[in-house]
């Protein structure tokens, strides 16, 4: 594994001069030269990795938090400028989502089918929302040591669905690139950025929910907070009087201000979703 940690090592100084100099913008095309040149799928051995991540000298600059990301997030070197991530997935798919980052992944254990999409906007729901179609545009399956590059935003829209009952993923990438936020995409059409503002807008609202009662009439909700809730909260199990009222509310403003039916639209995601699942077996 040491091995391993060194040629990763080497990768990021080469990424750092590269953006650096060039910036980050093209840094998928280096990304992807750069994993090629690193071999880490014949370096990568797990047994050397549980036992090295207990070292004193491990990485202790991780980018995620234990459960934040995939069923377990390892920074194994943070550079100036990029660093590379590694992520263990269990068997099933992620959102559609776009990133706000560039760089590259590989394939290092595991089976991964990538699917690519566009997006085509037909309507702006609201600040961080729209409506629109949802097209595929490439589907390819990544095995051991296959790289795909990762561009800005919606020059890479994706789906991975991860078939294996492991699959390990190297990420070598930029941080979060200006005040970009990246956004999720629903197979029915609709676009919902990840803004931090609206997020912690609706962390504080399902919060209160559970702690006291108020006048939910009196909180200056708009339509940005009525789709990221009701999309947050589809098929909730909640049965709190005060969660119900609330969930009725925003689905009748999304409704009336914007003719659209949620659930509907939430529902024809998740049949397709399913869909997809049923295709691992």
């Amino acid at each position: 594994m040491n091995h391993f940690i060194k040629s990763c090592q080497k990768i990021t100084k080469l990424g750092d001069e590269f953006i650096a100099q060039h910036g980050p913008l093209e840094f998928h095309k280096k990304a992807h030269e750069l994993l090629i040149l690193a071999r880490l799928p014949d370096l990568f051995d797990f047994k050397e990795l549980v036992h090295n991540s207990f070292d004193s000298d491990f990485n202790k600059n991780q980018n995620y938090a234990s459960a934040q990301f995939s069923d377990l997030p390892i920074t194994i070197v943070n550079g100036e400028n990029c660093f590379l991530d590694l992520y263990f997935w269990r068997r099933r798919p992620t959102v559609i989502h776009d990133h706000h980052f560039t760089g590259a992944f590989q394939c290092i254990e595991g089976i991964n089918i990538d699917l690519e999409f566009e997006f085509t906007k037909t309507q702006k729901l609201g600040l961080y929302h729209d409506m629109g179609e949802v097209r595929l545009k490439n589907s390819r399956q990544l095995n051991k040591g296959d790289i795909a590059p990762i561009d800005l935003l919606d020059k890479f829209i994706h789906q991975n669905h991860h078939q294996a009952e492991l699959t390990i993923n190297v990420c070598f990438r930029t941080p979060d690139i200006g005040e970009t936020n990246l956004s999720n995409y629903l197979y029915s059409g609709i676009r919902y950025e990840k803004h931090p503002e609206l997020l912690n807008r609706i962390n504080r609202l399902m919060s209160f929910i559970h702690i006291g009662d108020f006048k939910f009439e009196d909180l200056k909700i708009n339509i940005d907070d009525a789709l990221n809730f009701s999309i947050r909260n589809y098929r909730s199990q909640s049965q709190s009087k005060r969660y119900l009222e609330i969930s009725k509310l925003m689905n009748n403003k999304i409704q009336n201000e914007l003719g659209l039916d949620l659930t509907k639209l939430m529902d024809e995601h998740e049949s397709k979703m399913d869909q997809l699942e049923d295709q691992y077996n």
